[in-house]
């Protein structure tokens, strides 16, 4: 009797196969052969995809530094040539400051009260507050490019300051050089002085209202201070005159001219050439009567003039 049935020679026909081992090696190892080599060419083309976009990261982060490095550059020039600016006006006011004091004492030794001081108009008030400084924010913190920012602003309100101040002296300086204190003629001997006198054509007690600087025709005559001439010409017995108003009620008259430089309105500064002597009008020979008025009072001039180099004049000429 089998044991067997057909039905399990057909299991072992249909279902069983016989297989070489060699042979059956050949396809595991080409497949993993297949898919290493896929594995490293997509590990390759990822590396390649990934390695480009990181690698600008360096350069891409560096771009706003090295862009603003020219702009900083730049900034920096500039308030460096600020300060230099400021640096030099400094100067130039230290030597303002010091012929403005040399102007004040040489004015307080004439006269106190030609001082010209700023005077207050119009009520004024208001609440005390402290004067504001121009580094209050030079302490800014956080960025260089903030803190030049401060500098600059700091740069650029010391050029204020110190503009107001150029200005305010160089006003002051410019009112007390409005003084006449410059003597109108060079090489001349003095000859009347400013008071009463014997008058050289009736011989009788007169005021002489200037001062008589003897000199030949055509000896120039120079302003004694800068200013705006108000009136030229022949006024009785001065002859032909200039006159110039200085500023403060200050007035200068040069009198017995033979020739006048100037025109009415015109601006002179201080020892500009102004005329010529001689001895037109009342005069008994070439000489300039020189006068200082304010406001339409006579000074003395010899408290303006620096008078003591000159000789005075003993021949009984030259007078008026």
């Amino acid at each position: 009797m089998k044991l067997f049935s057909s039905l399990s020679r057909k299991l072992v026909r249909d279902g069983a196969h016989i297989v070489d081992p060699r042979q059956a090696k050949s396809p595991w190892l080409l497949i993993l052969t297949l898919t290493s080599l896929l594995t490293f060419a997509l590990g390759c083309w990822l590396g390649g995809r990934v390695s480009p976009a990181a690698a600008p990261a360096t350069p891409v982060a560096a771009t706003p530094g090295s862009a603003s490095t020219p702009v900083a550059l730049e900034r920096m020039g500039v308030l460096v040539g600020r300060l230099q600016s400021l640096e030099a006006d400094t100067q130039a006011l230290q030597r303002m400051l010091e012929q403005n004091r040399q102007l004040r004492d040489q004015v307080s030794a004439v006269d106190p009260s030609l001082l010209v001081e700023p005077s207050t108009r119009g009520a004024q008030g208001g609440a005390w507050l402290p004067a504001r400084s121009c580094n209050a924010g030079a302490a800014s913190q956080g960025l260089p490019l903030r803190m030049l920012g401060a500098s600059e602003q700091v740069a650029l309100c010391l050029r204020q300051q110190l503009d107001l101040l150029l200005n305010r002296v160089a006003s002051r300086n410019a009112a007390l050089m409005a003084i006449p204190s410059l003597r109108p003629v060079e090489q001349a001997r003095l000859g009347s002085l400013f008071g009463n006198r014997v008058d050289p054509f009736t011989g009788h007690l007169a005021f002489h209202s200037g001062v008589d600087f003897a000199a030949p025709t055509g000896t120039q005559v120079h302003a004694a201070a800068g200013g705006r001439v108000q009136v030229t010409g022949a006024l009785g017995g001065y002859g032909n005159r200039v006159e110039v108003a200085h500023g403060n009620g200050l007035v200068t008259r040069y009198a017995h001219l033979s020739r006048i430089f100037v025109k009415e309105g015109q601006v002179v500064t201080p020892g500009q050439l102004l005329g010529a002597v001689g001895s037109t009008g009342r005069s008994t020979g070439p000489h300039l009567h020189f006068e200082v008025l304010r406001d339409g009072q006579f000074l003395d001039p010899q408290r303006f003039l620096a008078l003591g180099r000159l000789e005075p004049e003993r021949d009984g000429q030259a007078r008026d």
